[in-house]
C-alpha cells in the first residue's frame, strides 16, 4: 500500500522541528542582547568610517580589542574576581598554552575573520548599513546551497520556495545601490558569503564531535577560540594593513601631527578625542557581540543560525534608520520586506 504524501502543513511543521532549536530563557536572553550589540556595533563602526574612511585600520582595531578583553576577562576570572566566572564560566581555565595544533585548527578561521571583517567594512564605509545587512540576509540561502552540494543534505521543497522571494526582496532593496557603489554592494555579497563558510567551520570547532580532529577533552572554550582567533586575525591582517593604509597615515601623522579625519567633508569630520572614544566603544561592543555569537552558534545549527542572524539584521536596519534618520524608497522598502518575509 503507497504510504501518504505529507500535506504542506505537516512538512512545514516537520521541517520547523527539524530546524528550532531547543527554547530556553538562556537562548532568548542570549539573542536579545546580541541583537543589541550588533545594532551598537553597526552604527558605531558606520559612524567611523563616515569621519575616518580606513577600513583596514578599523578592521586592525576591532581584533586588537577581541584579544585584549579576552585576556582581561581570563585574567579577572583566573585571579577570582567575584562576578566573574559566573559571568563567564567558559574563561575559568585562563588562555591556553599556544601549540601548534591550535593554531593550526584556529587559522582557517582567522582567515574568514579577517576577509569577511575587511568586506564587511568596505561596504558599510560605501553603501547605508540598512543595505549591507539586507544583501547579508542572503546567508540562508548560501548555507542551504552549500549544506545541500557540500554535505548532502536534503531540505523540504518549502525550503527552496522560500529562498525565491528572499534573493528577489535583496535585489530590489539594492536596485537604487549599484550606480556608483557596485563595490560596496559586491563588498556585502562577498562578505556574507565568508561569514557562511565561517559559520559552518565554527560550528565544527563549539561542538564536541567524536568525528572531529580535535578531541573533545582538547576542544577550546569560546574565549580561547575568541582570543587566538582575533590574534591570528591582527597578525594577518596587519602586512594589508601596512600596505594599504598603515603607511600612509604613519606619514601623514609624523608630518602633521593629527589623522587624516575626512577634510573635505566637514559635516562628518570630528574630534580626535571623539574618535578614540568611539573606537574603544566599538572594539568593546564587538568582543561582546563576537562573544554572544559564539554561544549561540554552540547551542544551535548553522541554518538555525543563519535565520536567527536574519532577525538580527532586521534589528539593525530598524536601530540604523532611526540612528542617522536614513530614507528608503518605496521600492527598498518592499524589498526589504519581501527578504524577511521569506523567512
Amino acid at each position: 500500500m503507497a504510504s501518504r504524501r505529507p500535506s504542506f502543513v505537516e512538512s512545514t511543521t516537520n521541517g520547523f522541528h527539524q530546524l528550532a532549536p531547543p527554547i530556553s530563557v538562556k537562548l532568548i536572553v542570549l539573542s536579545l542582547c546580541w541583537y543589541w550589540s550588533s545594532a551598537v556595533s553597526n552604527t558605531l563602526t558606520k559612524s567611523i568610517l563616515n569621519a575616518f574612511p580606513y577600513p583596514v585600520t578599523l578592521t586592525l582595531l576591532q581584533f586588537a580589542f577581541v584579544v585584549f578583553w579576552a585576556l582581561t576577562i581570563s585574567s579577572l576570572t583566573w585571579s577570582k574576581f567575584p562576578g566573574v566566572d559566573r559571568l563567564v564560566p567558559q574563561a575559568h581555565t585562563g588562555i591556553t598554552r599556544p601549540t601548534k595544533q591550535i593554531v593550526l585548527t584556529v587559522a582557517p578561521m582567522a582567515v574568514f575573520q579577517l576577509s569577511g571583517h575587511i568586506f564587511s567594512h568596505i561596504a558599510t564605509s560605501r553603501i547605508p548599513v540598512t543595505v549591507v545587512h539586507t544583501i547579508k540576509g542572503l546567508s540562508p540561502l548560501f548555507t542551504v546551497i552549500a549544506y545541500r552540494f557540500l554535505f548532502g543534505v536534503h531540505y523540504s521543497i518549502y525550503t527552496y520556495i522560500s529562498l525565491i522571494p528572499l534573493t528577489l526582496g535583496v535585489m530590489l532593496a539594492c536596485s537604487f545601490e549599484f550606480h556608483g557603489h557596485l563595490l560596496g554592494v559586491l563588498s556585502a555579497l562577498f562578505a556574507a558569503i565568508i561569514f557562511v563558510s565561517q559559520n559552518m567551520f565554527s560550528k565544527k570547532l563549539l561542538t564536541n564531535s567524536p568525528t572531529s580532529d580535535m578531541e573533545p577533552k582538547k576542544k577550546l572554550d569560546k574565549i580561547n577560540l575568541l582570543c587566538y582567533c582575533s590574534g591570528l586575525a591582527f597578525i594577518f591582517t596587519s602586512p594589508l594593513w601596512f600596505y594599504y593604509e598603515g603607511a600612509g597615515l604613519l606619514r601623514e601623522y609624523i608630518a602633521t601631527g593629527t589623522l587624516p579625519i575626512l577634510a573635505e567633508d566637514i559635516e562628518k569630520a570630528m574630534p580626535i578625542r571623539t574618535l578614540m572614544i568611539l573606537f574603544f566603544l566599538n572594539g568593546t561592543v564587538h568582543f561582546g557581540q563576537n562573544f554572544l555569537a559564539f554561544q549561540i552558534l554552540g547551542l544551535v545549527s548553522p541554518v538555525t543560525y543563519s535565520i536567527a542572524s536574519l532577525f538580527k539584521r532586521v534589528f539593525v536596519i530598524i536601530v540604523a534608520i532611526i540612528w542617522f534618520g536614513q530614507e528608503l524608497t518605496g521600492l527598498q522598502n518592499w524589498g526589504i520586506a519581501l527578504t524577511y518575509a521569506s523567512v
